[in-house]
């Protein structure tokens, strides 16, 4: 009787294991998705970087031309790394600020956004 209650134990030990790690997964997926605001990419793109490098990344705006932006679309901004342009989003270049404001998920969001423009 004894061994039986060691391997019940055991096996609820083993689900309560199991049904917790689903939790914690969970959990952190849907804190992701709450960091990033449930905002998509071209929406964080267009509210932080569109003034300066427009819609379509060509930076063919009155701010961007004031401003001297980067066009996004180049071979320059295409071969950067994401590592970099996610530094400068963050710390900015030049005359372009930094968006400390942003989460590391939001500013992956946007590298990836514009790396497809």
């Amino acid at each position: 009787m004894l061994k039986l209650s060691v391997i019940a134990a055991a096996v609820l030990v083993g689900i309560f294991a199991y049904s917790t790690q689903t939790t914690l997964a969970e959990f952190a997926s849907s804190n992701m998705a709450s960091a990033a605001g449930n905002a998509s990419p071209k929406s964080l793109y267009n509210a932080n970087c569109a003034r300066c490098h427009g819609a379509d990344g060509h930076a063919n705006t009155p701010k961007g031309r004031e401003m001297d932006a980067d066009d996004l679309t180049s071979g320059k901004a295409k071969g950067m790394s994401a590592a970099t342009m996610s530094r400068i989003i963050k710390n900015g270049k030049g005359d372009m600020p930094g968006f400390k404001k942003l989460t590391a998920i939001q500013v992956s969001q946007i590298v990836g956004y514009v790396k497809s423009l």
